[in-house]
């Protein structure tokens, strides 16, 4: 039972300051010496909860099958969407990648083959309540590069009077642009993974609430407490509580 003093503080990155606490007793002020015969008494603690979770669900009306509807007809039409996309695509990749070769052969610059992309793989997965299959989806993606060798020239100039020249040179320096530097063939042949809508049920299944239990137990040699509460799925739901103390007190 020793006195607590904490000095007046300001909180980090505040402009907030705590009072100071001189000769503060957490046997006093805290209330322990009522639970407590001594400040060297042990006791015991002891907290439980536990939910079992239950095996029935409810069934929630929901009409699933109108979104089916809705989607289902508009599959032809994603398709054909991303038909035009990709001819817009490939036209744009490979205007740029024919500029950045005829530039790389001009001045005879070889890029890495270690920037090539490796092949882009996605396994097929299934998107839950609106019970849509996606079969797997492979394509060999372009790749980029971050430099082009660009041509540039300094302006030739002569300085009167004495006589000094500086004649006009060409140099190559590299430009920073995202040029293409592989276009795979198979690009032209990409195609979208297949979308497989399945009639859903109506209904939505929610799983049924389970039991929940609580239980406390505090134990010193003066008093004793335990608690028991408890929250049932039955026929209806059903709440328990329950709770006992006794203490010892010396005449």
């Amino acid at each position: 039972n020793i006195p607590l003093t904490i000095p007046e503080m300001t909180l980090p990155y505040t402009k907030v300051t705590t009072p100071m606490l001189r000769d503060f007793s957490l046997w006093e002020r805290t209330g322990l010496k009522d639970f407590l015969k001594t400040t060297k008494q042990s006791f015991d603690l002891s907290v439980n909860a536990q939910y079992k979770k239950s095996k029935d669900y409810h069934s929630i009306p929901f009409p699933l099958g109108a979104v089916y509807d809705a989607l289902s007809p508009n599959i032809d039409a994603v398709h054909q969407h991303f038909e035009r996309g990709k001819g817009q695509m490939l036209d744009f990749l490979t205007k740029s990648y024919n500029e950045a070769k005829a530039n790389f052969e001009k001045y005879k610059v070889e890029t890495s083959l270690d920037k090539f992309p490796r092949t882009l793989r996605i396994p097929g997965y299934y998107i839950p309540v609106l019970n849509i299959q996606v079969s797997p989806f492979t394509a060999e993606m372009p790749a980029f590069g971050y430099m082009v060798p660009k041509e540039m020239s300094t302006p030739g100039f002569t300085i009167p009077g004495i006589g000094f020249s500086l004649p006009s040179y060409t140099l190559v320096l590299p430009s920073l642009e995202f040029p293409v530097l592989h276009l795979p063939t198979s690009l032209q042949k990409l195609t979208l993974p297949v979308f497989k809508i399945l009639r859903p049920s109506d209904h939505i299944p929610i799983p049924a609430m389970g039991n929940f239990t609580y239980d406390f137990s505090f134990k010193s040699s003066v008093i004793t407490l335990n608690t028991n509460v408890g929250l049932y799925n039955h026929s209806d739901t059903v709440a328990h509580f329950r709770s006992s103390s006794f203490s010892v007190i010396d005449a």
